[in-house]
């Protein structure tokens, strides 16, 4: 295969986060490199029944301080983390509405299972009154963070939702880096958005034996890599990036975080639950290629890495795979220690670390891993922050159903 030639350079050049860690670009920022984990006992939800009952929930995110209790009524959880992490973004970014064309910006965002917690209590008062609160629907639809920051900021550009499960997020930045390295737009805003938190849902988790049962204490739940690991922890939150062309970067001298070099998305056509290790390197491969870089030139990789047995074990060995002798040399960092898994939002709040990374010469570490695995032989950051010369850093999704995306993002050596 050949490197495929596109128009336009692509650019990071605004962040929003909402997050376990706090509800800031910089409180997610500071929590990680801290080494400080967002994970509690789950609040407010009774999960009595469950075998879990730890997950990383953004507390300090408060919609009544927010959002009318109209538009609470209306807005699912994700949606409202979504708009508040969009307003975020496009202000970081210095973004003047009244001077941007509506039309040339696009918003996609990853979104999954966050409308099915939404709207377990309608679907309740449904099966016991045969009735339905009228606003189930505009809760319950996948594409309802895209569309409501849409419609708040006025943009009229492609608004889509990409659901590919756990690889949600990272996919929607890759089809946003798509949609304006072909001239179709000039920017985007993207990333995800997701909320698991209601009981049927963390059930349904719990009796897949996928989650962690180590409720104490509950900020060491999540082991990445670790031979004791026994299970991912639910996250929730939403990672927005404000994508740029280069022409739309220097029209604006916007500054810029970094530039998007890399996509690769691949299939791994075996289960719908267990990853491949030829999917999973494909995807590397596929996005080193999109990028024009050898498997040298990577810096860093920000891991999927969820903490369960065969996740973290198969990203290994693919690592290893494409990269050789070098796999064992280039830090590999997985933040879902601290953040949980957030599902549609993960893969968007880690690309936003990976930015913050570029930007500040330096990476978080990989909590909780106490015991060394010797099938998970590489080097995780497991003694803290750690400044590193990063120019070219990957960051890897993968989900349920073998839908692996990974993106690569660059150091700008120059001003654009």
């Amino acid at each position: 295969m050949q490197r495929p030639l596109y128009k336009n350079r692509v650019f990071i050049t605004g962040l929003g986060v909402i997050s376990p860690l706090g509800c800031s670009t910089g409180a997610f920022w500071t929590g990680l490199l801290d080494g400080r984990s967002g994970v509690r006992t789950v609040q407010n939800i009774d999960l009595s029944h469950s075998r879990s009952r730890v997950g990383g929930q953004a507390i300090d995110f408060d919609p009544a301080r927010l959002f009318s209790t109209r538009e609470q009524k209306r807005l699912s959880r994700s949606s409202q983390m979504a708009v508040v992490a969009a307003t975020e973004a496009i202000q970081d970014a210095g973004v003047n509405l009244e001077e941007t064309d509506p039309a040339d910006v696009g918003v996609i965002l990853g979104s999954s299972i966050g409308g099915f917690s939404a709207v377990e209590a309608s679907f309740m008062q449904f099966f016991k009154t045969s009735s339905v609160d009228p606003l189930t629907v505009p809760r319950v639809m996948n594409n309802g963070p895209a569309c409501n920051v849409s419609i708040r900021f006025g943009f009229q550009g492609p608004t889509m939702a990409v659901d590919s499960a756990c690889s949600s997020g990272t996919h929607a930045v890759g089809v946003a880096f798509s949609l304006i390295q072909s001239g179709m737009i000039s920017m985007a805003v993207t990333g995800g958005a997701d909320s698991p938190f209601s009981p049927g849902v963390v059930q349904s988790w719990s009796d897949l034996r996928l989650l962690s049962t180590r409720n104490e204490p509950p900020s060491e739940a999540c082991r990445p890599f670790s031979k004791d690991r026994d299970g991912l922890v639910l996250g929730e939150g939403a990672g927005v990036l404000m994508l740029e062309s280069e022409d739309a970067v220097r029209r604006r001298k916007a500054r810029v975080y970094a530039e998007v070099t890399g996509y690769g998305a691949t299939n791994d056509d075996v289960h719908l639950t267990q990853p491949s290790r030829v999917g999973i390197g494909g995807a590397m491969q596929r996005a080193l290629l999109d990028a024009g870089l050898e498997g040298e030139q990577i810096d860093y990789i920000n891991a999927h890495a969820t903490g369960t047995p065969w996740n973290d074990r198969t990203e290994t060995e693919a690592i290893k795979e494409v990269f050789g002798d070098r796999a064992r040399q280039i830090p590999v960092v997985g933040i879902k220690g601290a953040t949980g898994h957030a599902i549609a939002a993960s893969g968007a709040l880690e690309l936003v670390s990976c930015a913050l990374s570029i930007r500040d010469q330096a990476v978080p570490p990989t909590l909780n891993v106490k015991t060394p695995d010797p099938e998970c032989d590489l080097d995780y950051v497991t003694e803290g922050r750690r400044g590193l010369p990063l120019t070219h850093v990957m960051s890897n999704s993968f989900a349920f159903g073998g839908s692996n995306a990974v993106l690569i993002v660059s150091r700008c050596e120059a001003e654009v």
